[in-house]
């Protein structure tokens, strides 16, 4: 069967264009909350309760990252650059730390432990998004440097 032309007008098509680009935020957060929900809820097997959201989860950032890499697009709003990296990593560590304190306490009852589980979680986190921020950062400078290039030529 063969495709047929675009019937939508431009404003229809920018329309359409931002309903998409919705439903991709809330998949994308959606999915993150459940797999958070289902780390809190389950005990036993919470791997195989959650390894399809993530799955989801993860090619959809990895499509949106390397995408938006190629096109030299970091974000509408936040620069690329340590501090960023920073506060992000930050929020991250702490929704991780936050999380797995809740979950361990809930599994084994003991406040100290779950105390040290939350900040050695927070410590991991933090420092993995930070270092995956960086090399971004620095793959995005070396994209747009090339492109600039590029033009020049």
């Amino acid at each position: 069967m063969k495709l047929q032309n675009n019937n939508l007008d431009e404003m229809q098509e920018k329309k359409l264009l931002e309903i998409e680009h919705k439903g991709c935020w809330i998949a994308f957060w959606g999915l993150l909350v459940a797999i958070l929900v289902q780390m809190l809820i389950f005990d036993e097997g919470v791997i195989r309760s959650v390894a399809g959201e993530w799955i989801v989860l993860f090619f959809l950032s990895l499509y949106m990252s390397i995408s938006s890499m190629k096109s030299g697009i970091w974000d509408r709003r936040l620069k690329p650059n340590i501090k960023y990296n920073a506060v992000i990593s930050l929020a991250a560590g702490l929704v991780c730390a936050l999380v797995f304190s809740i979950s361990s306490y809930t599994k084994y009852h003991v406040l100290m432990g779950s105390i040290a589980t939350g900040v050695i979680m927070f410590i991991i986190i933090f420092a993995i998004t930070f270092f995956t921020l960086s090399l971004s950062v620095k793959m995005y400078h070396k994209k747009i440097r090339k492109m600039e290039t590029d033009c020049k030529d």
